[in-house]
C-alpha cells in the first residue's frame, strides 16, 4: 500500500503543472514572511505537525482552558463590579457571547455566569480572587507549554517560575483587555443615545454604526489577545512582533471556524438529543479543541519564519565566499 501510495505521490509531482508550482513556489515569498519561500513554510509546517502531533497538543490545551474557564470567570465577575462604567456587564458579555458561540454553549455559559454573579463576591483584595487568577493561569501555562520547541537557536528555555509569571501577566492583560472592550461598548452605546436624542439620525444607520462597533471592537479584540500570546507565550530569544502573519492568520482562522461551527451546531448538531444536558459542554469541549488547534497553526506559521530565516543566515555565514 505504500509503495502504491509512493508510486501516486510521484507520478504526480511529475506532472508539468506541478513541476513549475513547485519550482513557483521555492522561490517566491508572500508578504509577511520575511522573504521565507512558500514551500519551505509548509515542509516545515507539515513536518512539525507529524512530529509533535498538533492535534494530541490540541486536545491537550483544550482541557486545560475548558477547567481554566471557571476560575477565569470568578476572577473577571469579582473585577467588573468595580467599574462604574459597566453597570451593565452581564448583559453586553451575554450578547457578545451570543454572537460567538452556538446556542447551546451560551445557554450553558449564560448559567454559569448567573450562578456565579448571584453569589456575593468579596474584595479585590481577598485569597479567593488571587487563587482564581492563579488557577486560571492553568490554561495559559499549558497554551505555553505547547509552543515550546528544541530548536536552540531561536528557543530558548524558561524557569518554572518564570513560566508562572509570564502565564499570570498575559492571563491579567488578556483580562483587562475584554474589560476595556466591554467599557468601549458602553461608551458607543452611550454616545449614539446622546446623538440619537440631539440630531435626527435614521435608526438603520444608528443600528449599523452600533453593530460595525461592536464587530470591529471584537476584530481587534481577538487580533490583540492572539498577538500578545503569540509575542509572550512562546520561549524566543528574538519576540515576534505585534504585527505578525500567524497572528493574522490564527485571527482569520478563528472568526471562520467559529462561525462554521456555530452554524454547524446550531442547524445540524444533535447533542443534546444524544447526550443531553452534558451536550453543552461536549460542544465548548469540541470548540476549544479547534480554537487551540488554531493558535498552534499560526504559532507554527510563525515558528517556521523564525527558524527558516535562522537557519538561513548561519548558512550563509557559513558557506565560503
Amino acid at each position: 500500500m505504500k509503495k502504491l501510495i509512493g508510486h501516486i505521490v510521484s507520478w504526480i509531482t511529475q506532472l508539468p503543472i506541478l513541476k513549475h508550482l513547485l519550482k513557483w513556489s521555492k522561490s517566491y515569498a508572500l508578504p509577511g514572511f520575511s522573504g521565507v519561500p512558500i514551500f519551505y513554510i509548509a515542509k516545515f509546517i507539515f513536518e512539525e505537525a507529524e512530529k509533535d502531533n498538533l492535534t494530541m497538543r490540541a486536545n491537550s490545551i483544550a482541557f486545560s482552558l475548558f477547567i481554566s474557564i471557571f476560575p477565569a470567570i470568578i476572577f473577571l465577575f469579582t473585577l467588573l463590579p468595580h467599574i462604574p462604567m459597566v453597570q451593565d456587564y452581564v448583559v453586553i458579555i451575554d450578547r457578545n457571547l451570543k454572537n460567538v458561540l452556538p446556542t447551546n454553549a451560551h445557554l450553558y455559559i449564560s448559567q454559569i455566569i448567573a450562578d456565579i454573579t448571584s453569589i456575593k463576591r468579596s474584595g479585590l483584595l481577598s485569597f479567593g480572587f488571587f487563587l482564581s487568577i492563579l488557577f486560571a493561569s492553568n490554561g495559559m501555562i499549558t497554551l505555553m507549554s505547547g509552543f515550546d520547541k528544541s530548536y536552540n537557536q531561536v528557543f530558548s528555555s524558561r524557569s518554572f517560575i518564570k513560566k508562572r509569571l509570564i502565564a499570570l501577566g498575559l492571563t491579567l492583560v488578556l483580562s483587562l483587555l475584554f474589560i476595556v472592550v466591554i467599557i468601549m461598548v458602553v461608551v458607543s452605546g452611550s454616545f449614539l443615545t446622546w446623538l440619537s436624542s440631539h440630531y435626527k439620525i435614521n435608526d438603520f444607520l444608528l443600528l449599523l454604526f452600533s453593530t460595525g462597533v461592536r464587530y470591529i471592537l471584537g476584530i481587534l479584540l481577538i487580533y490583540t489577545g492572539i498577538s500578545l500570546i503569540y509575542q509572550y507565550g512562546p520561549s524566543l530569544f528574538r519576540k515576534f512582533p505585534f504585527i505578525n502573519v500567524g497572528a493574522i492568520t490564527s485571527s482569520i482562522l478563528f472568526i471562520i471556524g467559529t462561525w462554521l461551527f456555530s452554524f454547524f451546531i446550531n442547524n445540524f448538531g444533535k447533542y443534546n438529543e444524544i447526550y443531553g444536558s452534558i451536550g453543552a459542554l461536549i460542544v465548548i469541549m469540541i470548540w476549544f479543541q479547534v480554537t487551540s488547534f488554531i493558535l498552534l497553526v499560526g504559532f507554527e506559521l510563525n515558528a517556521s519564519v523564525a527558524v527558516i530565516k535562522s537557519n538561513m543566515i548561519v548558512e550563509k555565514i557559513n558557506s565560503p565566499i
